[in-house]
């Protein structure tokens, strides 16, 4: 007697050849074996993105504003190049007060100069910094 091979076909079981069910069995076997390395290799393909119709929205990382990050960015670096115009005395106050966040006492002792006019010189700076970036 021989031995009937079935395949299920939109919920149906259709009997077919042995022939067409080792074919169907082996690629089906292929396909869960690379299943298996994408998965130990941590690789995932555009189309297990598109498992709603819904490609372009599952990409979508709506945790990130990719426009306010470069746009923050070219601020960043319109400031670093405002200070490099700055003369070195300026340079100083604004790296001390601000990159390495010393108090107004700190900087005042260190310059041997009072706190009011570390805080006029500040201001002045900072007032400086604001005309060279107001064309950005």
């Amino acid at each position: 007697m021989d031995k009937e091979y079935y395949l299920f076909v939109e919920g149906k079981k259709v009997v077919v050849n042995k022939e067409v069910y080792l074919a169907y069995h082996s690629e089906l076997n292929k396909e869960k074996y690379q299943m298996r390395r994408d998965r130990l290799n941590n690789c995932f393909f555009f189309c297990s993105y598109d498992h709603d119709g819904n490609f372009e929205e599952n990409l979508e990382d709506l945790e990130f504003d990719v426009e306010k990050i470069i746009e923050t960015r070219e601020m960043i670096e319109e400031v670093r190049r405002a200070i490099s115009k700055l003369n070195p005395v300026e340079r100083d106050l604004i790296e001390s007060l601000f990159y390495k966040e010393e108090t107004v006492r700190e900087v005042a002792a260190k310059l041997n100069i009072s706190n009011t006019a570390v805080i006029k010189r500040r201001n002045k700076v900072l007032e400086k910094l604001k005309e060279i970036l107001e064309d950005f």
